[in-house]
């Protein structure tokens, strides 16, 4: 379903063969299976340690934080996944408080904004003008998108994963997870060159859609996948499995074409616990209701921490919310692996 309105400049844009080019060039989807595969053959023990820190030299890895030595990682997909040292990355458990999911670099913070009646997100702070609709990149959208309930308002915020980042993504908050939405689509890459030529770059490539509720209502975390990272793992679904041959002829999902699923009873998920990963690095990108004056911790440029802060909430809006808006307290937790 798609809100009413008018086509955008860059919907406009989209549709151009010419601006297209440069990018529909290289068969990026075929190119990252093709990374996937290589990523997967297990290396001799004796080139295990070399190629490895050939990799933390040039993409500035954390070996002294990788739970296991470097010798015990099989082959670069392994690596690349790697797992932290227990309680190396303290969880900030302030309810006041938004975490981050992930290692990265803020890309993009704010408000979504309404234009022409539809509601937009602006992707790359740099490139002033570039955006993407609300309903496009996440599916149907709610209708308090576009009629703000009184004293909320939602926000965005988008990291991006450099190679070298710890590829696991975890809860930002406490909150009900109730539908997963797959959308297949291309896997350009998502550097700031890619974003500046290709208008509403984030709603053509594949992404794994997280939606739910927390204690201030609407809350997702979407896993955009770009070149070399089609493949999106998720803890509460082993099963889903992205970059599939069988897609490799779609660019772009059609209007309600998504792959859905509805997690009854749904997944209730602890802030710092383990959601999904990456098979290398891509973006995050969160959008959730909270009260009109939440304010962001972080601005765009900024290094963090999966666990660490990077929003905060009024103190007053902590006031009976003890469980997430529109939901009961009885569910599955994030960390079972089979659906209910």
């Amino acid at each position: 379903m798609r809100l009413p309105g008018k086509k955008t400049a860059a919907e406009a844009r989209i549709r151009s063969k010419t601006t297209m080019l440069p990018l529909n060039v290289l068969p990026y989807r075929f190119i990252s299976r093709v990374w996937g595969a290589v990523n997967d053959i297990n290396l001799p023990s004796c080139l295990r340690e070399p190629v490895y820190r050939a990799w933390t030299h040039a993409f500035d890895c954390q070996l002294d934080e990788m739970q296991h030595p470097l010798r015990e990682y099989k082959n670069l997909g392994e690596f690349f996944s790697r797992q932290l040292k227990d309680g190396i990355r303290p969880v900030d458990m302030d309810p006041q408080k938004v975490c981050s999911p992930v290692d990265g670099r803020i890309s993009t913070i704010g408000t979504v904004e309404c234009t022409e009646g539809i509601p937009v997100l602006e992707q790359i702070k740099a490139w002033r003008g570039v955006r993407y609709r609300l309903d496009e990149f996440l599916g149907d959208v709610p209708e308090f998108f576009t009629t703000p309930r009184p004293g909320k308002a939602l926000f965005h915020c988008v990291i991006y994963l450099a190679p070298g980042d710890y590829h696991r993504i975890h809860s930002p908050i406490d909150w009900h997870m109730t539908e997963r939405r797959h959308f297949p689509g291309n896997l350009f890459p998502v550097n700031s060159l890619a974003v500046a030529t290709v208008p509403s770059l984030f709603t053509w490539n594949e992404r794994v859609v997280l939606l739910g509720q927390w204690a201030h209502g609407f809350h997702s975390l979407t896993a955009v996948g770009a070149t070399n990272v089609g493949s999106i793992l998720l803890d509460v679904e082993p099963e889903l499995t992205t970059n599939m041959f069988y897609d490799h002829h779609k660019i772009r999902p059609k209007w309600g074409a998504c792959r859905a699923k509805v997690y009854d009873p749904f997944h209730s998920v602890v802030r710092g616990t383990q959601v999904g990963q990456f098979k290398l690095g891509s973006t995050v990108v969160l959008v959730f209701e909270a009260p009109a004056d939440f304010t962001f911790t972080v601005i765009p440029g900024d290094k963090v921490r999966y666990g660490q802060a990077i929003g905060l909430l009024p103190r007053a809006a902590l006031a009976d919310k003890a469980h997430p808006a529109g939901t009961t307290a009885t569910s599955t937790t994030a960390t079972d692996a089979n659906d209910p």
